[in-house]
């Protein structure tokens, strides 16, 4: 990469991906990624490449070889060992082998079947490393401008949507496609609003519609911005919680607002690999608070403590309260 023609070279790019360069270098390399096709090609090789080796590993094998396939293979040398024989009884013990090694190989491919369904049972278990690190940004953005702003206008009635404000992702952060009437933000949150624990927290196919009411528009949707910005900046996960920590310490991410809430009833949104579509509900939003003062996953409650915030460097409770129908006026299924 010539320094001529590009701001950052190829090792600092790489920093870059792998959230080692400081803020000041990490928002001039987003700027310059933005604008030029070559860079994000070797980007999105650079990570390809990253995700690869993450990803491959070496498996000592759960399934030996069968004492059957061991029985045949001595017969097989014993066999050999017995050459000195007539060609009636050669031509005979030709034959045999070929029935001997038919066998064998079909037991090597039972074999082969049985380790390779245990290992895709193994893998969904455990989906620790499906995600290991961020994607391209390519992954997360929506080509299509129009299909973004329709797949958030369907976290809420249209009634409620009609008149919101609209955000789209685009490669610097979420922007203003539609200026709104009535103070409802609807947006699409991306897969890094996740817990940051979460096996998905980089799983480029997550989408999920929400539509924030105007306290939590004021009081939420700057932590969907920050989260998002520091993403796209390359940060890592440690430093973007300590700068969660720090922004809640002094007063830059607002505690929530009395009343804060938001809709999540599109049948089009994708919640993770677990759940898919969920069911539509609202949200809503406090400062730290114990669960049972909403009476929260007892028995028969249709109210749950939802995780996203839980443990993590947000001091908010969320909880969840799913509804009978999606924005559209459908029924949804029963709970």
């Amino acid at each position: 990469m010539s320094t001529n023609r590009h701001p950052i070279e190829q090792e600092e790019l790489m920093a870059y991906l792998d959230g080692e360069l400081p803020t000041d270098q990490a928002t001039e390399a987003l700027s310059h990624l933005e604008l030029c096709p070559e860079c994000q090609t070797l980007a999105a090789d650079f990570r390809g490449v990253s995700q690869e080796l993450m990803a491959w590993e070496v498996e000592s094998p759960e399934v030996g070889i069968p004492s059957e396939i061991n029985a045949a293979l001595g017969e097989r040398l014993q066999k050999r060992e017995a050459a000195k024989v007539s060609w009636p009884r050669l031509k005979n013990r030709v034959m045999t082998s070929r029935w001997v090694w038919a066998g064998a190989l079909a037991i090597v491919c039972v074999a082969v079947l049985v380790k390779l369904t245990l290992t895709s049972r193994n893998r969904n278990e455990d989906r620790s490393t499906a995600y290991p690190n961020m994607a391209s940004i390519e992954q997360y953005l929506m080509p299509d401008r129009n299909a973004e702003i329709a797949l958030a206008r369907s976290a809420a009635p249209q009634a409620i949507s009609g008149d919101a404000k609209i955000l789209v992702l685009g490669w610097r952060g979420y922007e203003t496609a539609i200026e709104g009437k009535n103070g409802f933000v609807c947006m699409v949150e991306r897969s890094w609003m996740s817990p940051f624990n979460s096996a998905e927290f980089w799983d480029p196919r997550v989408r999920v519609p929400l539509c924030f009411n105007p306290a939590a528009a004021r009081s939420i949707q700057p932590l969907t911005i920050k989260r998002t910005e520091m993403v796209l900046a390359g940060l890592s996960k440690a430093r973007m919680i300590d700068n969660i920590k720090a922004g809640f310490d002094n007063k830059e991410l607002p505690a929530p607002e009395l009343g804060a809430m938001c809709y999540m009833m599109s049948r089009a949104g994708y919640l993770n690999d677990a759940v898919g579509h969920y069911l539509p509900h609202l949200m809503f939003y406090f400062p730290l608070t114990d669960k049972s003062s909403w009476g929260a996953d007892l028995r028969d409650s249709p109210v749950t403590l939802n995780p996203q915030f839980q443990g993590g460097p947000e001091p908010i409770t969320e909880f969840v309260i799913p509804v009978g129908k999606w924005s559209d006026g459908t029924a949804a299924p029963v709970m």
